[in-house]
Parts: C-alpha cells; structure tokens; sequence
C-alpha cells in the first residue's frame, strides 16, 4: 500500500504490528516516523519511499506507479485533483476523509480488512472507546469552568490555533477545560490570528503542537509572550510524540487525552501516564517502551522547566 494522508501510515503500521504492507508513504508521515518511536520499533518503516506526494499532496505519479502497489490511500475530501492522475495511471485509489475519532475507527476497521485481520480493528476500537469513557466521566465531574487552554497548530511564522470545529476543540472540553477560541471557525478548525488577538485572549495554558517546531523555551523568551497568563504561571507544554503526533486523531489518542487532563489538573499521577503509554505500545505495536523511550515520547526535556512536569518523570 501507498499512503498519502499523514496519519494513515502509522495506523496502517498499528493495525498490522509490521510495516511490511506499506511501500511507500508521505514525506510528513516518514518525518514522524524518524522522529517519532515508531522507526526504533519498526526499522523497516525507515526505508520506506517517501516521495509519493508533496506538500499539498498532489501525488506523484510516476514515483508511486513504480511502486506498484495495490491500493493508494488518498484525502477524499480534497478534491478530485489529488486522486484523478493516480486513477488515471490505472492505479485503485481509496479516498478518506479525516478529522474525528469516528474517522479513526472507519481508517482502522478499512486497514484490518485490508489485511485480513479484524480482530486487530475490534481490539484497537475497543480500546479507544473504554478510555473514551472514562476520560468522559472525569470531564463531567470537573468544575463548570476549567483551566482556558489554547492549541497552537503554528507559532514560530505564523499564528494558527485551534479553533471551535477543530479535534483539538473536542479534547480541551473532554477533560474539562475551555478553549479561549472557541467562538472562531475555520477550515479544519484551523485558524489564523494575531498575537493581539492571543494575547487579549490570555490562555492559562498553552499547547504547542507538533507541525510546529517551537517548544516551550522559545514562548517563554520570547518579549512578546510575557504578559500571558500561561507564560507567567510558566504552563506551556510542547505535545508529546510518539507512534505518531498526539495532537490530530489517530491510535494514541487516549494518551493524549490523559496527558491533557493531568496537565490541565495536575494531581501528580503522571507515573499513571506512563503506565498506560507501555499497556497502550504493547496492544497497538507489541512492543515495551524503556524509560528512557517514554521520557522521549512525552519529551521530558523540552517540557522540564514548565509547570508541574515532574509528575511525568520514572520514578
């Protein structure tokens, strides 16, 4: 198989516990593959082609015809101009759309099918849906009004946060926080603004996600954060990364959910986090995470020197 859209190559990975099936992949998705844990724990992954698109995933045709695969995995809600020349080369190609939790089971039940393992789709759904409902019920029992917690899609050239219709959106209220932007739409939920605007807006709390490559360091010197609330009380969290990026939907995103309530309501049961990355790893990769991976995965040192981050060390 070939992916284009950014998450399907580690679910397609997690569904099939190998990188055997995949020949090629999106340069981003190879990018978080690299830097990510999932080439440590499928070496293969790392030689797989990742010229097959660019960076508005137009395909490139020839690349991916000389792959030979048997099925591409496209964007379906992009238009038909990424998916026309690759149909028009002969190759089949499968358009999803993407953007919620629900999009995540219908990618994973479509791999497992796929692949010829179903089993693995119930198993990973499953999992998903239990932690739902737990992260669901702690949200509910939280006060009315949680910590503001401000998602930054980009920081460093532009200003892009997250706006009411984003995922992000969605798990800032799951664990009961509230999102400072939440009245702004955009497409995907996306949305730019300025640093008037963040700063009339005063978060408590700021992510910073990972199509970016600023990290906490950077916002705290930065002259023109200072005044933030966030910066002051020094919460500012770079997400973490793992078997791909924490912040859209995809496999891991319980573990987000989990890592985002503890930062929003720090209660040092950050060791419970842990704990749950290794039992998550061993049902979607068969594979134990080391301290050391784990401190990777919730980027430790990048994080170190912001509010109650401690919680998060081995002990």
């Amino acid at each position: 198989m070939v992916t284009l859209p950014m998450p399907a190559a580690s679910m397609l990975i997690a569904v099939d516990q190998s990188a055997e099936h995949l020949v090629g992949m999106h340069d981003a998705s190879w990018t978080a593959v690299r830097d990510g844990i999932l080439g440590t724990i499928f070496p293969a992954a790392l030689k797989v082609t990742h010229d097959v698109g660019d960076q508005e995933f137009v395909p490139n045709v020839e690349s991916i015809v000389a792959l030979e695969p048997d099925v591409v995995i496209q964007w379906g809600d992009r238009g038909s101009g990424i998916i026309a020349p690759m149909e028009n080369a002969g190759l089949t190609v499968l358009g999803l759309s993407y953007g919620t939790q629900d999009d995540v089971a219908t990618w994973t039940r479509l791999f497992a099918t796929m692949l010829d393992k179903p089993q693995r789709a119930e198993a990973i759904i499953s999992n998903i849906d239990d932690q739902l409902g737990e992260m669901t019920s702690l949200g509910d029992s939280r006060p009315s009004t949680g910590p503001s917690i401000l998602y930054f899609f980009q920081i460093t050239e532009s200003i892009n946060v997250a706006g009411s219709n984003s995922y992000n959106d969605s798990y800032i209220n799951l664990v009961g926080g509230t999102n400072p932007a939440a009245d702004v739409e955009g497409p995907s939920g996306i949305v730019g603004v300025d640093a008037e605007q963040v700063l009339a807006w005063d978060p408590d709390i700021i992510l910073i996600g990972n199509f970016d490559v600023a990290m906490p360091a950077d916002v705290y010197d930065d002259p023109v954060w200072q005044n933030l609330s966030a910066v002051k009380a020094r919460r500012v969290y770079k997400v973490p990364l793992g078997g791909y990026r924490w912040d859209p939907p995809g496999q891991e995103s319980p573990l987000m959910w989990r890592w985002l309530s503890d930062i929003a309501f720090p209660a040092g049961k950050g060791a419970a986090l842990r704990s749950q990355v290794v039992t998550d790893y061993q049902l979607l990769y068969d594979y134990q995470p080391s301290d050391a991976q784990l401190d990777m995965i919730l980027r430790i040192d990048a994080n170190r020197e912001s509010a109650n981050y401690r919680q998060f060390d081995a002990t």
